[in-house]
């Protein structure tokens, strides 16, 4: 990954064969969602040919301190995450760490012989099969694996048993600690068979960690956050940028919007979240989306 100084400088849109007229459309219909009570805030960026021509903002970063929004906000970016623990899983790839048809468990042991789940017995327990083929790296990489999530996003007693052995527990587990974990849990369905949305991605970042020995988050900000400039990217909002962090909102019942955050990401987890975890910028997302377009 390489970063090009030129790249991502704001022009005119007429510079770069856009139409500015058309262009604040986009800013209107962002502005008429926010009129509407659908939106407390956003920021909307675009960019061709390795120019932005279009970075706007609107309504609030808070509502309750109808703070506005701004163009460098920071926001929780969740399964935004996932695109940039590939970037750092097919960085390794290409450095001839592993092959996607290599089993998962030659780089986790603790997931070789993983049984599947099929059903469960009288007294609540799960009845348990063997697997007709060991989980590929392809098949971790590409939600068909045999994972789920954590509830609430799966539900039932494979995703219950994630809750309680603390894979996704940001506060208390390390990837090192948890992931392991999943040696004592079946799969929910053979590998390859399904696809399910999963944690694959955390475990991922795991393995970005066994291949490389280096924390994920070291890992991310070594090979991907500091050559591209990603300055505001990481795993947690610092102190002195909390009041840039964008309040989260979700439409309430009674079609007002109903204020969801807590005080996650505003400290160092313990679990780094190759799923879900990163918190970002608009531009520094930019530059990484503007990375893949440009090859590398």
């Amino acid at each position: 990954i390489e970063t090009v100084d030129s790249a991502l400088e704001m022009v005119a849109p007429e510079e770069v064969g856009m139409d500015s007229t058309r262009l604040d459309r986009v800013t209107e219909a962002m502005q008429g969602l926010v009129d509407d009570g659908l939106l407390a805030g956003a920021v909307t960026v675009a960019a061709r040919d390795n120019k932005i021509m279009h970075f706007e903002s609107v309504g609030y970063r808070d509502m309750e301190l109808e703070a506005q929004m701004t163009n460098d906000a920071l926001f929780r970016i969740y399964s935004m995450t996932k695109p940039i623990t590939g970037a750092a899983m097919m960085i390794l790839y290409e450095e001839g760490k592993f092959k996607l048809s290599d089993p998962v468990e030659k780089y986790i042991p603790e997931m070789a012989n993983l049984q599947v789940y099929a059903g469960d017995n009288a007294d609540g327990s799960m009845i348990t099969e063997e697997a007709n083929h060991k989980m590929t790296i392809r098949e971790l990489m590409s939600h068909t694996g045999g994972l789920l999530y954590t509830p609430p996003l799966s539900r039932g007693p494979v995703a219950e048993a994630y809750a309680k052995a603390g894979i996704m527990n940001l506060p208390n587990y390390t990837l090192a600690e948890s992931i392991p974990e999943l040696a004592n849990i079946p799969l929910a369905y053979q590998p390859g068979s399904q696809w399910v949305y999963s944690i694959s991605v955390d475990v991922q970042g795991y393995m970005v960690e066994v291949l490389s020995g280096q924390t994920f988050d070291e890992f991310l900000q070594d090979r991907i956050f500091e050559p591209l400039g990603m300055h505001e990217t990481g795993f947690y909002v610092r102190n002195e940028n909390a009041h840039r962090l964008a309040r989260q909102y979700v439409p309430g019942r009674d079609g007002n919007l109903r204020r969801t955050d807590s005080g996650a990401f505003l400290s160092p987890p313990k679990f780094l979240s190759g799923g879900g975890g990163l918190t970002s910028t608009a531009s520094d997302y930019m530059k990484f989306a503007q990375m893949h377009l440009n090859g590398g």
